[in-house]
This record gives C-alpha cells, structure tokens and sequence, in this order.
C-alpha cells in the first residue's frame, strides 16, 4: 500500500515542485469552477453552466480590466494572475443569479472591482494590508448599507460550500496546502471554528449533527481556509504567529457572541484577522536596487542588491522577489529565495543556480544592470538561529541549499554569537561549493567545523569526505550529535532522507528549511 501511494503521489510532488505557488492556486481555482460546470451541466447544482459562466466571466473580465487600469494609471508593475485569483475566488462567493437577473450580475463584478482596488487603495507603502476579495465582500456590503432600503442588502453566498463540491474541494486544497506549507494555520482555523460552532450550538441549544454537517460539507470553513486565509501578503511570518492567526479567525468566523455589536461574516473574520495581525509581517515591499553579480560556484551565482531603510530580518528568512520582465514563461514573475545575507550586513544577496534553458526569470536576473530594481516582499520563515547562544547545533546544506546557512554564520560573527556548531555541506564535485572562501573565514571566527562531502569526486584534506552524510561520518565527526539541534536545508528529496537519518540516530531536535519549489 505504502508503494503503491509513493508511486501515485511522486508525480504530483515534482509537478507541486516544479510549478509556481500562483499557478498551482490558479490551477486549483480553475479545476473547482470547471468541475461546478459540469455539475450545472448535469443539473446537480442549482446554477446551470450558463450561469456560472457569466457569473465567472464578469468577476474575471472584471478583475483583469481593473488590475490593468491600475497599472496604467499608477505607473507599476502587477501580478495579473493575482488578479485571475481574485476573480476566482470572488466567483465562488458571490451566487451565479439567475439568467431573469441580468442585472445581477454586476454584483460579482463589483466585488470583483472592490476586490483589486483594495490592492491599491487599503495599502501601506505599497504593500496591501487585507484579503483582496474579503476586502471586496465588505466593501460591497457597506455600500448597500448606505443605500435606501429599498435597494435590499448585500451577502456573499459561499455557494463553493455544498456536499457535492467537498470532496474535489478538500482534494485540490490538500494540494494547494501543501504546496504553500501553511498545514499549521489552516488545521488551527478549522479546530478553532469548529470548537467555536460546537460551542455555539450547545449554548444555542442548536442541533450539533446538523452543524458538523454544515461545517465540513456545506459552509465556507473549508474554502476560507485554504485560498484565502492562506494569501501570502496578509499571513504572518513565523509558524507560531500563522496558528494563532488561523485560531483567532476562526473562533471569529463561528461566534455570535459579538451579534449585538456587528454581524459577523467569514469574511468580516478574515479582516479582523489581517488587522490584528498586521503588526507581524512585512509592511512594505522592498525596492532592491542591483548593485553587482559575481558566480559563486559552477553554475550558482550571487545577487548584490542595496539594503532599503528600515529593513531588518532574522538569519535564515526569506523573501519573496518579483522581477518583471517580458515575455514572461508560464512559471511567472515570482521565486521565493533564502536572503543569503545577515541582517548586520549593508547589503541584500541572492544566490541561485541557473542551469542551461533555464526559465526567462533567471534570465532576466542574470541580465540586470547596476541600478536596475526588482520588489522584494512577504519576508517569512521559522529556520532561524534558537535564541539560546549555548544551544549546540548541526547544519547539513545540499547544494544552494546553502544560502540560510550563510545567514547564519555571518550573523553570528557579525553579532558574536558563539554556537558549537558542525557544518557538513553536500555537492558532487567541488567545482560547486558555493561561498567555499566565506565557510572558510567563518570556521577561524566561529567555533564551526566545516565538513565538505563531495559525491562524485574524491578530495584529500581533513574538511572533506567522500560519497553522502552516513550515520557513521555523523557519529565520527559530531560524537555529540544526540546534543545538537539540526538544520537541514536544500532539495526536498535530501532534506527527508537525512531528516530520517537522523530521526533513525535518535536525534528528536530537527529543524528542516522551507523549500516551497518554484513559488
């Protein structure tokens, strides 16, 4: 059984590995509104094809125009497949009308437009502080609101939330979860929200069967969770922040505790979230201006980029970086990478290996000139340093895998943090050992031991070994292992085999990097 689910799975992890987080999101989007089109067709929702289709076209001819204005009108670079995203998701909230109800229409439209304007208009120095299409919903129902009566009111439907949708629903989300690496704060918002709506039922003296049903099967919980409350500008940064915030909006999403003061809504919820953690994340995007590149390594090359005022991170955080350029391949304008950097230095790096008929991203990072610029936003990531200086550690880095690494030893040379720590960086050859000279220079500051294992080549010399990290090459080189907190950085498929290794070893303290693919 276990084979036969490896060998399913392992495809969709490379295609998860290979594509960018937008475009699996935009994928996954786009596989629930054609599985509701076909349902429509078949007559097992209450909306026909005809219907969804209009109600989809509006919100995402709607959304594309707006993003596109904007742009024009402000003079920046945007992301239009956010904006295909924003347009997605309003579709799923807003109820296709019925084709009597033209007119109707332009509801979806209009949150669709309310959604992209907060992109630009809800900011702070340029960076957008709440969830688009949340944003849009409110902004939609405050409008009715001044409106006369007469004029009705105005409810996001959430007609994504139906037993028939579920299971594809629950399905694509596990992928798009996955790939996002954000498990922690969508489990904490389903617990949160469900324990609240049972709360709320028994206080209620409601039926709880018919509301667990309603919860899993037939509510927004579910579709919240996964393409809305994970939306990367508006997440926290660090793994205990991201479940506290998905455990605050879900306890908001099932209350009634606050009806005598506001109705809260799924949407309401999400906001009050994004406001109650604002305070966390990056509140600004970044203008890393390039000052200079050199190649590192066979094939891996290092970006300089000027450090912006205000800017501060912890060692071994990363970034996400948006390069505009055209034409763009279907892999898109943004990459998530390591900052190669510490904080205490003048300087923002990236290092990267760029292979032949790479993508036209790195193409167009190896083309930039001194003074060009490319955004640098959602600065995250919990593979810090442990705020215990005493603490002993023990990195393993396969191949640029090395970069959080990097940020490590030259903050703590910089800051003088004086960790016991081991080093056993992976390549083939040593051709490909990237910040070889820098590694050596942090092993005469630090108390570090720097081990190079090179798989296809052999090298003479007490910092090398040959062939791939060993129960035995640990125990030999670090005796005290069983003491050390480990860190394992580089392709996924090395960081679980030696996480395993490790696990077999008896070591119970491992702290794996984010590697999130082509995000």
């Amino acid at each position: 059984m276990v084979t036969i689910f490896h060998s399913l799975w392992a495809p969709v992890s490379r295609f998860l590995d290979r594509t960018g987080m937008y475009r699996v999101v935009t994928i996954g989007l786009t596989l629930l509104a054609l599985i509701a089109l076909v349902a429509g067709i078949g007559g097992l929702l209450p909306y026909t094809a005809f219907e969804q289709l209009l109600s989809l076209g509006s919100a995402l001819v709607t959304a594309l125009a707006v993003n596109a204005l904007a742009a024009r009108l402000l003079h920046i670079s945007v992301n239009h497949e956010s904006a295909v995203i924003t347009g997605l998701i309003v579709h799923f909230l807003v109820v296709p009308p019925p084709l009597a109800s033209v007119g109707d229409y332009a509801l979806g439209a209009g949150v669709a437009a309310l959604a992209v304007c907060t992109k630009f208009i809800i900011v702070w120095r340029k960076q957008h502080i709440i969830n688009p299409a949340a944003g849009g919903a409110i902004m939609m129902a405050f409008l009715f609101a001044l409106l006369p009566a007469s004029f009705g009111t105005f409810e996001t439907g959430w007609w994504i939330g139906t037993p028939l949708l579920f299971i594809p629903l629950a399905l694509i989300g596990c992928l798009v979860v996955t790939k996002v690496r954000k498990w922690a704060p969508v489990l904490a918002f389903l617990g949160a929200g469900y324990a609240m709506m049972l709360f709320e039922e028994w206080r209620l003296s409601g039926d709880l069967m018919l509301s667990t049903q309603f919860f899993w099967l037939s509510g927004p919980s579910l579709f919240l969770a996964i393409f809305m409350l994970t939306e990367p500008f508006t997440m926290p940064p660090r793994r205990t922040q991201q479940i506290g915030y998905g455990v605050l909006v879900g306890l908001l999403s099932q209350t009634y505790l606050l009806a005598p003061v506001v109705k809260m809504t799924p949407e309401l919820a999400l906001v009050v979230g994004n406001l109650a953690f604002y305070y966390t994340t990056l509140r600004q995007k970044l203008a890393l201006v390039f000052s200079s590149r050199r190649e590192l390594a066979l094939g891996t090359y290092e970006f300089v980029f000027k450090k912006p005022a205000r800017f501060s991170f912890l060692a071994g955080q990363y970034l996400e970086w948006m390069l505009p350029h055209a034409p763009a391949d279907s892999r898109g304008l943004r990459r998530y990478f390591t900052i190669a950097s510490s904080s205490t230095e003048p300087d923002v790096r990236l290092a990267l290996k760029v292979v032949e008929r790479g993508s036209t991203y790195k193409q167009a990072l190896l083309s930039l000139r001194p003074g060009d610029s490319l955004i640098g936003s959602q600065l995250a990531g919990d593979f810090v340093l442990p705020e215990s200086a005493t603490e002993k550690l023990g990195f393993i880095a396969g191949g640029i895998g090395v970069t959080p690494f990097r940020s490590h030893l030259a903050y703590m040379a910089d800051a003088q943090i004086v960790h016991d720590t081991i080093l056993f960086y992976c390549n083939n050859t040593s051709a490909e050992i990237a910040y070889r000279d820098e590694c050596t220079h942090f092993a005469k500051v630090l108390p570090l031991r720097l081990v190079h294992v090179l798989a296809k080549e052999k090298h003479i010399g007490s910092e090398f070994e040959e062939g791939f990290v060993t129960k035995e090459m640990i125990a030999r080189r670090a005796p005290d292992y069983g003491d050390r907190t480990w860190y394992l950085s580089g392709p996924p498929g090395m960081v679980n085999a030696y996480s395993t290794l490790l696990k077999e070893m008896g070591v119970t303290k491992i702290v794996e990097d984010f590697f999130p693919g082509l995000a």
